[in-house]
């Protein structure tokens, strides 16, 4: 009978951190989706843009950093990646069968193709492949920081 006593604060606890996890992912995503279709960097309407043409951004960023300045050279590239970082940290916290990389990457992909072509049809922002490269890596290295601070081992459902 201590056994039963003595795991339902553990229960509890688990929950507990269980809907905080769920509350802190809905706001992350929540901000995700403002910053990807209504954010300040958002352009609304003008002509369509696309770049399927892998790199092309990011090497033009790169080459030309002096002519767009370190600012939009780091929220372009380095905005993309930390943008996606989160997903790939919350994931397997919310979502159990998420707790492998592969997953992680898939999920990240997809969710980035979909916004990526959501802002063609919605005319906020350009469609780039690169994007798409970077928010993946960006949930990789999301999912790789779990990993190594272990949170994967303090909560399981």
């Amino acid at each position: 009978m201590t056994d039963q006593t003595s795991d339902k604060p553990q229960r509890l606890n688990t929950r507990l951190w269980s809907r905080v996890y769920r509350l802190i992912f809905l706001g992350y995503i929540t901000v995700l989706a403002w910053e990807l279709f209504l954010g300040k960097y958002r352009s609304h309407g003008g002509s369509r843009r696309y770049n399927l043409e892998p790199l092309k951004t990011i090497v033009g960023y790169i080459k030309n950093y002096e002519s767009f300045g370190v600012s939009i050279l780091l929220i372009n590239l380095v905005g993309n990646i930390v943008a996606f970082m989160p997903m790939g940290f919350l994931l397997p916290l919310v979502f159990k069968r998420t707790e492998r990389l592969i997953v992680i990457m898939l999920i990240a992909l997809l969710t980035s193709i979909t916004a990526e072509v959501c802002q063609y049809i919605f005319n906020v922002g350009g469609l780039d492949i690169d994007d798409v490269l970077l928010n993946t890596i960006g949930g990789v290295l999301g999912y790789l920081i779990y990993k190594l601070v272990g949170t994967g081992t303090k909560y399981k459902k």
